[in-house]
C-alpha cells in the first residue's frame, strides 16, 4: 500500500483530513489500505493503449474522543467523501483502541505495526513507531466453529421459510446468515468485531481482508445495490414492516451469494 505515498495521494490526504476534522474532533487517522483500479481501452484502432491505474477507494481508521457518536460520525465521513474520495471509515474511541493495543489485540497490533498515520496538519505522512505488547493468541478455532454453526443454522431456516413461501422471514434468515459469515471472516482475519447489522458496511470491511468478497456480489451495479439494499432491509423490515416484499427469484440469488460467503470461510481457513 505504500505506493500511495506519492504527490497525488498527498492531495487526497489533505482533503481526507480536512473532511474528517470538519466532522469531528480527531486524535488520529490511520490509512488502512485502498482499492487499486485499472482502466484500459483497446479497440481495432488502438491496440497499444497504456493502462491507467488509480485508487478507487480508501479504507481509514479514525480515533476520536469518548462521548462521540461513532456510527453517526462514520456515516458523516463516508457521505462527505463519497463524491470526491470514496472511503470506508472505521471510527473508534481512542481509549478503546489503546486498551486493545495494551491487551495485544490483533486489530490494534496490526494497525500499530503496519498502518500509515496521516498527519492532522496535512503536511506529511508519518510512519508509526510505537512500542507494542505481544500479540494475544485468539481462539480462532472457537470463533470459526461458532460462526459456521450460526451461518449453517440460519441457512437451514431460510430454506424452510422458502419452502413454506414465507418470503419475508426467508430474507431475514438470509440476512442473519450473511451477517454472521461476514463477522466471522472479519474477526478471524482482522481481529475486529464491529457492532453493526449493515451488510453493505460488513462487505466493505471484509473487502480489506479478502479480495474475493467484492466478487461474490459482482454483477451489474444497479442489481447489486438493489439486492444488498433488500438484504439490509430484511433485518428490520421483514419482521416489522407490512409492505416489505421480496420475490422468489431474488431470494434464490441472495441465497446463492450467502452460500458463497460460507464457502469462502472454508477457503480462507482450511
Amino acid at each position: 500500500m505504500y505506493y500511495l505515498l506519492t504527490e497525488s495521494f498527498k492531495e487526497h490526504h489533505k482533503e481526507l483530513v480536512k473532511i474528517i476534522l470538519k466532522a469531528v474532533p480527531t486524535d488520529k487517522i490511520y490509512l488502512l489500505g485502498s482499492t487499486l483500479m485499472t482502466r484500459r481501452t483497446e479497440t481495432i484502432f488502438m491496440m497499444d493503449a497504456p493502462s491507467c491505474r488509480y485508487v478507487g477507494h480508501y479504507y481509514i481508521l479514525v480515533l476520536v474522543k469518548d462521548k462521540t457518536n461513532c456510527r453517526t460520525t462514520q456515516d458523516v465521513i463516508e457521505n462527505k467523501c463519497k463524491n470526491s474520495i470514496p472511503t470506508t471509515a472505521i471510527v473508534l474511541y481512542t481509549n478503546q483502541f489503546n486498551e486493545w493495543l495494551n491487551e495485544g489485540k490483533q486489530f490494534a497490533i496490526t494497525v500499530n505495526r503496519l498502518a500509515v498515520e496521516l498527519s492532522l496538519a496535512g503536511e506529511e505522512i508519518i510512519p508509526i513507531k510505537t512500542p507494542e505488547p505481544k500479540l494475544q493468541n485468539e481462539n480462532i478455532e472457537s470463533i470459526l466453529d461458532e460462526g459456521m454453526n450460526m451461518v449453517t443454522e440460519f441457512l437451514v431456516g431460510a430454506e424452510l421459510y422458502f419452502a413454506r413461501e414465507q418470503n419475508k422471514m426467508c430474507a431475514f434468515m438470509l440476512h442473519q446468515a450473511a451477517e454472521h459469515a461476514l463477522h466471522t471472516i472479519l474477526k478471524i482475519k482482522a481481529g475486529l468485531y464491529l457492532n453493526t447489522h449493515n451488510i453493505d458496511k460488513l462487505l466493505r470491511y471484509c473487502s480489506m481482508v479478502s479480495y474475493k468478497i467484492p466478487e461474490i456480489f459482482a454483477m451489474d451495479k444497479e442489481r447489486n445495490e438493489r439486492l444488498i439494499h433488500m438484504l439490509n432491509n430484511a433485518y428490520i423490515h421483514a419482521r416489522y414492516k407490512e409492505d416489505y416484499s421480496v420475490g422468489k427469484n431474488d431470494l434464490v440469488t441472495i441465497n446463492e451469494k450467502v452460500k458463497e460467503l460460507k464457502n469462502l470461510i472454508f477457503g480462507i481457513f482450511n
